[in-house]
């Protein structure tokens, strides 16, 4: 199943750039329909769901050095050279010991600088939670943190509760915390990063659910808790996991210090988009514990067998057997069914085995590292590389399922479908429609995305379902009622419904980091877009045509017609038009520049577009209102009385755009 769980800077990126597209293409968006986060492989034609196949049970491969290395050397290299990827690092442990390790490809593709497993540093993004979960289980252990506790008790900074609910640090390794999303700094260039804890006070986000409706991955909330370590400990974070972590496990080439250090420069990988694009550089994460981390394939070896030995490794025990097995354990779910939260891992179970994981990405860097816990193994990998349409994402998912099936096959069938066809359509269209996930802001401009690119779940005539939880299509079919099965995969899609309909869902693979929430109202009707698209549109023909109109009437002296408070209702109409085609230029411009990797301090540009379209949308609904009302005197044409009607129309849309999606207001954080 895709190992989704990860930074996803890079794909919040692409989320605004797609919003960006949307706004400034709306013609193009009606002709493609809904943009997917990223593309990937059509799902494969399938027969009914009533004929769906069981899947072939082979047996398994030994686990051995020369099998696994045959295996990957098959794989890795045309992988790579498919997705246009420069260069991985692969490492696999079993009952202690490194049983594989190797890098493919180049970590310089320009120099041809070969990938070394125990020299090449990656970026491993979120992967870096591990270790900041660790240090926090080490001070659990050591009786410094309360998991249940309000985690206000350990901070020098408020966090409110939500409805009376305060978070604990048991909520943040669950991802339960229920913050808004964040998107500023979360990624910049050529620069060190404020203090830790300026970053976290300058904006506390918003907390829009509870617990329970959760999880909502939250790189602020992983940055809380590291921050948290950081004050109950008295040294710097960074300084903390060397000490406590990296020295014990001697994990000597890794580092969450930001730039680099001198010594470790020369041998860190270079990010890359595709293999002839390199990236803007080495990646700047201000909320450092969520994903700073660069290391190498052999050092993530050391990590690995210490968490399957116990917390322990050549006799240095970072955590006790216990406190390991706390970490290694389900904590939660969001649904009974599938994978659910561990107290910083997350399930990934596969083929009837047990797999705790977690993985990463940054904007070049994609990896993951999954333990098959009751087995002993361990794999890691990463690439550098986002690749060609984003393939560098999903070599990482298809390794994964590739070992699993190889060296962990499922011993038995899958349990036989239990839903009459009828069923299957009726339950079918009951969960169809737009949803929005419990990963998402709704007190900044970030929200436009749940309206630009909601998650699309369709019917199909036969009973199955098609849907991109993770930004890749996939079709399911219903094995029990609301329990669907991916056709061709792994994953599962388990749904609650009420009131004859679903109101969200989730899959294995999305389930520990968001859950699925039906959009309701004009959102959730698919009209909201077209309107909105409809509405740009005719303002952006008015905006252009009043100034072709006015030359047109002076070039053949014709009179304009209307005098004296409806002149001015229409003359102030058609600027306030002019005014709404610059708000949203504005918009497209920010979006722009927030998508970007530069790091640009956007507050004055920000300012300037919540004004504009303050002025433009409300002022202009305002005059637009007026215009309407005079254009009712006695005489006016109904031509003109349409016009205005269509007008105010338009202006009241894109007001209610602008307040749905927080483009007008005050606050210059998102």
């Amino acid at each position: 199943m895709p190992a989704a769980k990860r930074c996803n800077w890079g794909a919040l990126r692409r989320r605004l750039a797609i919003a960006l597209a949307a706004l400034a293409a709306p013609a193009l968006v009606f002709a493609q329909g809904p943009a997917p986060l990223v593309t990937g492989r059509p799902a494969p034609p399938t027969p009914a769901p009533a004929a769906a196949p069981a899947p072939a049970t082979p047996a398994a491969r030994a686990l051995t050095a020369p099998d696994v290395e045959a295996w990957l050397d098959g794989f890795m290299p045309q992988a790579l050279d498919t997705a246009e990827v420069p260069g991985a690092v692969v490492v696999v442990v079993k009952d202690g010991q490194v049983l594989f390790e190797k890098g493919y490809g180049y970590a310089d593709y320009a120099r041809r600088t070969p990938v070394d497993p125990r020299l090449t540093l990656f970026r491993p993004g979120s992967v870096s939670k591990l270790f900041t979960w660790t240090a926090v289980m080490q001070l659990v252990q050591a009786g410094k943190i309360d998991l249940d506790a309000d985690v206000d008790r350990y901070l020098d900074f408020h966090i409110p509760a939500y409805r009376g609910i305060p978070v604990t640090m048991r909520d943040l390794m669950t991802h339960r915390g229920g913050f808004s999303e964040t998107a500023r700094d979360l990624l910049t260039f050529g620069k060190a990063p404020p203090p830790l804890g300026e970053v976290l006070k300058r904006y506390v986000p918003p907390r829009i659910f509870a617990p329970d409706e959760g999880p909502g991955y939250s790189n602020y909330g992983a940055s809380v808790a590291g921050y948290i370590v950081q004050r109950i400990s008295g040294e710097p974070f960074d300084a903390y996991v060397a000490r406590h972590i990296f020295a014990p496990l001697g994990m000597t080439h890794s580092t969450f210090d930001q730039p680099l250090p001198a010594a470790l420069k020369p041998d860190m990988a270079v990010g890359y988009r595709t293999w002839d694009h390199p990236g803007a550089g080495f990646e700047v994460i201000d909320l450092a514990p969520a994903g700073s981390l660069s290391s190498t394939g052999d050092d993530m070896s050391r990590f690995m067998i210490a968490h399957l030995g116990g917390g322990a490794l050549g006799g240095q025990q970072i955590l006790a057997p216990r406190t390991a097995q706390m970490m290694h354990t389900t904590a939660w779910k969001a649904f009974p069914d599938l994978n659910g939260n561990l107290l910083g891992f997350y399930q990934q179970n596969v083929n009837g085995h047990r797999v705790i994981a977690h993985g990463g990405d940054t904007d070049y860097f994609h990896s993951l590292l999954t333990l098959y816990i009751d087995d002993g193994v361990g794999v890691f990998v990463s690439v550098n590389g986002v690749g060609k349409a984003g393939m560098g994402e999903f070599l990482r998912d298809n390794l994964f399922n590739g070992f699993s099936d190889r060296y962990f096959p499922r011993a038995t069938a899958e349990t036989p479908v239990s839903v009459s066809p009828a069923t299957a359509k009726a339950h079918a269209k009951m969960i169809a429609g737009l949803y929005m996930t419990t990963r998402r802001s709704d007190s900044t401009f970030l929200s436009m995305l749940r309206l630009i690119a909601p998650t699309v779940v369709t019917a199909d005539p036969d009973g199955r379902i098609s849907v991109a939880p993770l930004g890749r299509k996939e079709t399911f079919y219903e094995v029990s009622p609301f329990l669907w099965r991916q056709f061709n995969g792994p994953d599962r899609l388990e749904a609650t419904a009420q009131g004859g309909r679903v109101t969200r869902w989730g899959t294995d693979s999305s389930a520990p980091i968001w859950v699925y929430q039906r959009l309701d109202g004009l959102a959730g009707s698919g009209l909201a877009m077209p309107l909105t698209y409809g509405a740009i549109a005719f303002l952006f023909l008015v905006a252009v045509l009043w100034p072709t109109v006015a030359i047109v009437r002076w070039r053949y002296h014709a009179p304009f017609a209307l005098t004296g408070r409806r002149a001015a209702a229409y003359r102030l109409t058609r600027l306030a038009t002019a005014l709404a085609v610059a708000a949203l230029v504005a918009w497209l411009v920010v979006l722009q520049t927030v998508s970007g990797t530069n790091g640009v301090d956007v507050t004055l540009l920000l300012h300037t577009a919540q004004a504009l379209a303050f002025v433009a949308y409300v002022g202009g609904t305002a005059v637009a209102l007026w215009n309407l009302v005079l254009s009712f005197r006695p005489g006016e044409r109904w031509t003109a009385r349409l016009f205005a009607v269509a007008t105010l129309t338009a202006f009241a849309m894109l007001l209610w755009f602008a307040l749905a999606c927080r483009l007008i207001g005050l606050g210059a954080e998102f």
